[in-house]
């Protein structure tokens, strides 16, 4: 069996999960570094050559934008897959470009959608999709981090750094949005709280609130259903301080004269696996060697992210 040939380019605490999810595997090796600073210099022509040798199948980036919209356009066009970060594309136009280089490659294009791959996201999916809720009808999601996660977030505002995951991850569960309002607080050019209301075209109502001052660590999703709810609370690992992960879920009860019954019976479960970085390393390899599509961290699906984002720029008066 030959070895997936992987470089790592960059350095991210997420890099550094997936670069020791490799190391556990058979079929594949991290063959090549490349940290920020010794990338520093590269041009496009220094790029190109680099991924255009024949001893990289993959690359994983954890460069900041606009670089690393650039090396996996040429890493694309070059029949290099690329594993790239959600957050280090900003622009609508940047991620249509690299859907066109996907469109024309053979290579995978994946994004690092890392809230899909929690254990209290999977095991809601599998709920709703199981159970009979009844429509969704209201989303409300809170991610509040104790200043800006991340280095050189604060430069870029909460939205672009863990609120766009959020925002995914609203999209994985409520479905693309059409309606837009949003407003934020904070300094210019470290917008630090943002709130924003999102609507489907079937009408379901969704509200974002990322946060740099919320000094407990919160991730929370709270999705109401026709017939009942469904809740995340806590994500592991849980090191920043966002543990435990809970799954809490209630079906609507009614009284005798069929009227709701306020605060039905719950069911509440700490779920304690954390197989992120593993699964997602997985799914990647599996893309390439044709064994199974990807289901998560798609061009689509950070398109949808990415727009929606922009849109949400847009709609704030006091975004810089």
């Amino acid at each position: 069996m030959t070895a997936l040939r992987l470089a790592i380019i960059g350095k991210s605490p997420i890099a550094s999960r997936r670069c020791r999810a490799i190391e556990r595997r058979a079929d594949a090796q991290v063959v090549r570094t490349w940290t920020t600073d010794a990338s520093a210099g590269f041009t496009d022509e220094d790029w190109a050559e680099a991924l255009s040798s024949n001893d990289i199948d993959a690359i994983i980036l954890a460069l900041p934008e606009p670089i690393s919209a650039r090396v996996a356009l040429i890493a694309l066009r070059s029949g290099v897959h690329v594993l790239s970060e959600l957050t280090s594309i900003r622009k609508v136009e940047d991620i249509i470009n690299l859907r066109e280089a996907e469109r024309k490659s053979r290579a995978v294009l994946k994004f690092g959608c890392g809230l899909r791959y929690h254990q209290s996201v999977r095991e809601a999916s599998g709920l709703i999709s199981q159970a009979s809720f009844g429509r969704l009808l209201t989303a409300r999601a809170v991610y509040g981090h104790a200043g800006f996660p991340g280095p050189g977030a604060e430069a870029n505002g909460i939205l672009c750094g863990h609120g766009i995951h959020m925002l995914d991850l609203l999209h994985h569960f409520c479905g693309p949005f059409e309606t837009v309002k949003a407003m934020c607080s904070g300094d210019e050019g470290a917008e630090a709280n943002l709130f924003a209301i999102l609507g489907t075209g079937s009408g379901t109502l969704a509200q974002l609130h990322a946060s740099a001052t919320s000094w407990r660590q919160t991730f929370r999703l709270e999705l109401g259903f026709e017939e009942g709810y469904v809740w995340l609370d806590g994500h592991l690992p849980a090191p920043d301080g966002y543990g435990p992960e809970m799954l809490i879920h209630a079906r609507l009860q009614r009284q005798g004269d069929g009227s709701p019954q306020a605060n039905p019976d719950e069911t509440i479960k700490e779920l304690r696996t954390v197989t992120a970085a593993n699964d997602e390393i997985t799914e990647f390899i599996d893309a390439i060697s044709g064994r199974s599509p990807l289901r998560h961290g798609t061009s689509h699906h950070a398109f949808d992210a990415i727009n929606i984002a922009q849109r949400i720029c847009a709609a704030t008066e006091t975004w810089a």
